[in-house]
């Protein structure tokens, strides 16, 4: 499947499109990479209402502060 890569560095406000690097793999630079499918699981096209719909779910997740990874809070 293709990926399609969106990264920023910590620090950027992100108010200019040059402001991100876009690739279709993990572009290897910035500090956030957010990274989606063009396909789901069952080969269907992903939206972007796709993509703002998960991203508002992690926004839930990390503002919850309950992530954890191998036992620690991720952030």
């Amino acid at each position: 499947m293709t990926a399609v890569s969106l990264s920023i560095s910590r620090g950027i406000d992100g108010f200019k499109i040059s402001d991100f690097t876009v690739g279709t793999s993990a572009p290897g630079t910035g500090d956030i990479e957010l990274r989606w499918q063009v396909n789901d699981t069952n080969s269907v096209p992903l939206k972007r209402i796709d993509v703002q719909h998960a991203l508002r779910a992690f926004e839930r997740a990390l503002g919850s502060g309950n992530l954890m990874i191998g036992g620690s809070p991720a952030l």
